[in-house]
């Protein structure tokens, strides 16, 4: 569904070029070495729970918003939405000069523009539309949302970081935690209040209590 979904946005982005004439989609940042100890621990990636291994470890670049699907087309940096029923493409919009993931909160799609190190806050009501830029150098990368807590938590890869921002229309960095190198990956446990990173070593995974950490 994903791929006919994307199908859908290939010609948004750029005009009538072919998808295969475009840039590349953007890729997480270089990171330097860490300087920082990471926060939490690090454990073995075999080692941690099923459900963080699996949320860490995905690619979201679609999501599901109500009734519809959105998607992300980084190759021709435009979100979309999607009738998962029809596949049938209801809106669309630029979405910066980099975009990698997506994640859904109500009526809101929060966009990480890695290129252009930026957050992007996308309404979905009445019609899909860019409301809000927030401005995160370092390489934004990966998302995750804490419903739980009401926190978006989104990689820095150029900075061995992950920032908590409110899960809402005008997101701010309100926390910032060091990370294993290059953090690539990213999920919460709500329930539980624990916050998984992956970084560039797969073999490990760092586990973070985001009931003390913002």
């Amino acid at each position: 569904m994903v791929a006919a979904a994307l199908a859908a946005v290939a010609l948004v982005g750029c005009g009538s070029a072919a998808v295969g004439e475009l840039p590349p989609a953007a890729g997480p940042a270089r990171a330097p070495v860490p300087v920082t100890p990471p926060a939490g621990r690090v454990v073995a990636f075999a080692g941690a729970p099923a459900a963080l291994l699996r949320a860490a470890s995905a690619e979201p670049s679609s999501v599901v918003s109500g009734r519809t699907q959105a998607v992300l087309a980084g190759r021709e940096r435009a979100l979309a939405l999607v009738d998962p029923r029809t596949r049938q493409r209801i809106a669309h919009a630029a979405a910066g000069v980099g975009p990698t993931h997506v994640a859904a909160v109500a009526d809101r799609l929060y966009v990480t523009d890695t290129r252009g190190g930026a957050l992007l806050v996308f309404a979905t009501r009445p019609q899909l539309a860019l409301v809000r830029r927030v401005f995160l150098p370092g390489g934004p990368y990966a998302i995750a949302v804490d419903p739980v807590r009401h926190r978006l938590w989104v990689t820095l890869t150029a900075r061995n970081e992950v920032v908590s921002l409110p899960a809402n229309g005008r997101p701010r960095p309100v926390a910032r935690l060091a990370t294993v190198r290059q953090p690539v990956g990213v999920a919460v446990d709500p329930a539980r209040g624990v916050l998984a990173v992956r970084g560039r070593d797969a073999s490990v995974l760092q586990l973070v209590d985001v009931r003390r950490a913002g």
